[in-house]
C-alpha cells in the first residue's frame, strides 16, 4: 500500500538523519512513523536504507571538517579583522577509529570469561593463603 507521505518522510529522514524532523516534514507524529515502519518491513527497509544515506552525509561533513577545517573568524577589539582555519583533531580521530579501530581503539584488554574467572580464583586462593600464614604467625 502506498502512503502519500511516505517518499517525502524518506527523503527527509536521509537529509536530516532525524524521524522527528522528518515526521514533522510530513505533517506527522513520530509514534504514528514507527507503527507503519513496525507493521511494514519494505518501508522499514527503505526506513534503514534513509538512515544510512543520512550517516554518509555525516561522515562525508566530518572528513571535510577533520581535513579541510572549517575558517572561524577573529575578533580583535570587536572589530573581525581576519579568519582561521580550524581542524577538527577529535573527527579526525573518530574517522581513523572508525576505519582501522585494530589499530587506533583504546587498548582495553578484554579476556574471556573463563579466563578471568580463573585468575580472581587464584586471586582468592592467594589472599586466603597469606590471610591463614598471618592467623598462623599471630598464635605463635
Amino acid at each position: 500500500m502506498k502512503r502519500h507521505w511516505e517518499k517525502a518522510f524518506l527523503a527527509a529522514l536521509e537529509e536530516t538523519g532525524s524521524v522527528t524532523e522528518a515526521a514533522k516534514a510530513v505533517g506527522m507524529g513520530r509514534s504514528n512513523v514507527y507503527q507503519y515502519k513496525r507493521n511494514d518491513q519494505e518501508f522499514a527497509a527503505k526506513w534503514e536504507q534513509s538512515l544510512d544515506v543520512a550517516a554518509d552525509v555525516l561522515e562525508d561533513e566530518a572528513r571535510r571538517r577533520a581535513f579541510e577545517g572549517v575558517e572561524e573568524p577573529v575578533f580583535q577589539k570587536g572589530e573581525k579583522v581576519g579568519t582561521i582555519r580550524r581542524y577538527s583533531d577529535t573527527l579526525l580521530m573518530f574517522l581513523l577509529k572508525g576505519i582501522r579501530p585494530q589499530k587506533w581503539r583504546e587498548s582495553r584488554a578484554t579476556l574471556p570469561p573463563a579466563e578471568l574467572n580463573k585468575m580472581i580464583e587464584t586471586e582468592l586462593q592467594r589472599i586466603s593463603k597469606q590471610k591463614e600464614m598471618e592467623n598462623s604467625a599471630s598464635v605463635n
